[in-house]
């Protein structure tokens, strides 16, 4: 799924997965703006300052927004502003155009051993998981789609094999726990089918899970190393307990690769 030529679009954040999203865009047609604080952008800056948001305006209004901003690892005061507060701009000062929002599967928390659905009810409880839930629910009540992200990755970077190379502690959590990720591309193919489904909602976009013990022992046939002993503690946004299916996107048309070829 593309968009259209007459299509207007703003890329919020022009990083990993922006990027991506602004090429595809642009290649389809549609006139792109990409807005980032830091990342090569149109428009250099937050949309929680209003001097930006009028500076893309002055270039065009949109029909489509995207929304891939990052704290990278930020505060909770970096997430209410990253997220929150752009999502509460956005939806009040261009209310006709369709935003997508990319969330977390972390919002999801430690839901057990459960198969994790779109009915699925986030158990997290930290203060970040809470304000991206907030800023989902600005979206939806304006009509748009929430694409709850697994980690992202391609063939040159991906954070479990990095770590694993740097010989940095495990992953946290039991061997059975249930490991996400998505390639970058794939991501950007859901986002952009996202922004043409008729009606707006929460879709997960993640690849085919694998236990953390399944990852590790591939990870050490591929290098020769083995995993090593320490293991992390969880991170600030919280760990998913659970396996999160992405089947409800899969019936829209899209199809994931596996992380482990």
């Amino acid at each position: 799924m593309s968009m259209q030529p007459t299509d207007r679009v703003w890329v919020i954040g022009g990083g990993f997965l922006g990027s991506k999203v602004a090429t595809a865009c642009r290649a389809s047609g549609a006139r792109v703006l990409v807005i980032d604080p830091a990342a090569p952008a149109d428009v250099c800056g937050a949309l929680s300052d209003s001097a930006v948001l009028e500076s893309a305006e002055g270039n065009f209004l949109p029909t489509h927004i995207f929304c891939c901003m990052a704290t990278r690892g930020g505060s909770v005061e970096q997430y209410r502003e990253c997220y929150l507060a752009t999502v509460q701009s956005l939806s009040a000062r261009v209310p006709s155009a369709r935003i997508v929002f990319c969330s977390s599967i972390s919002v999801y928390g430690d839901c057990g051993n459960a198969l994790i659905t779109e009915q699925t009810q986030p158990a997290a409880t930290t203060e970040r998981a809470a304000i991206l839930l907030e800023a989902e629910q600005v979206v939806l009540a304006h009509g748009g789609c929430v694409a709850r992200l697994a980690a992202l990755y391609d063939e040159d970077r991906c954070e479990l094999r990095r770590r694993h190379l740097a010989r940095e502690p495990r992953l946290p959590g039991p061997p059975q726990r249930m490991l996400h990720y998505v390639h970058v591309q794939d991501a950007a193919a859901a986002l952009l089918l996202l922004a043409t489904l008729p009606q707006g909602g929460v879709y997960h976009v993640c690849g085919p899970p694998f236990s953390k013990q399944e990852a590790y022992a591939a990870l050490a046939q591929e290098t020769g190393l083995p995993p090593v002993e320490e293991e992390a503690p969880p991170s600030c946004r919280g760990m998913v307990q659970g396996q999160v299916s992405s089947a409800l996107l899969q019936s829209k048309g899209w199809c994931p690769r596996p992380f482990f070829r």
